[in-house]
């Protein structure tokens, strides 16, 4: 019994980090055809990435991932989803609450970052719920999308 919940966390997994890669790549393509500018948390890591591209990358990588994945996931849903508000429906507002939130960390005043972050928040939110709350994954599937948009950076 236990192989089959891993193997659906697995695919879990497999299908948030396929699906942020299309939001990446549809991000990029969107920006640079609408000629939306950057949003100023991608100026100062790409300003940061210039200055300690090591460092940054680390901690882009794999403190910033696992930091926010304890505060956004971890945190928010144990206070908001405690026994008696776990019925599908308050799950639902929830992801769409934290969503928000997450978004409203990572960008400004424009309106495509915004859609594009909470998307990003919906998917990690639904990722975290889908995974039982195993918030490794969560962490995993959000170092393996940091890591994607620099590789998808480096590309173009």
């Amino acid at each position: 019994m236990k192989s089959r919940g891993n193997i659906a966390q697995l695919g879990t997994v497999i299908i948030a980090m396929l699906t942020m890669v299309v939001l990446i790549i549809v991000d990029l393509k969107l920006s640079a055809m609408l000629n939306i500018p950057e949003t100023s948390n991608s100026r100062s890591l790409a300003w940061m990435l210039g200055e300690a591209p090591l460092p940054m990358i680390v901690s882009v990588v794999i403190f910033s991932p696992i930091c926010e994945e304890l505060i956004f996931r971890g945190i928010f849903f144990s206070y908001a989803l405690t026994n008696q508000y776990n019925h599908r429906n308050y799950q639902m507002i929830a992801v769409v609450i934290n969503s928000l939130i997450f978004a409203s960390v990572h960008v400004d005043a424009n309106w495509e970052p915004w859609i594009y972050y909470t998307l990003m928040g919906g998917i990690l939110g639904t990722t975290y719920l889908l995974a039982k709350r195993d918030i490794r994954l969560n962490i995993l599937v959000h170092m393996g999308t940091n890591l994607a948009v620099f590789a998808l950076a480096a590309m173009s």
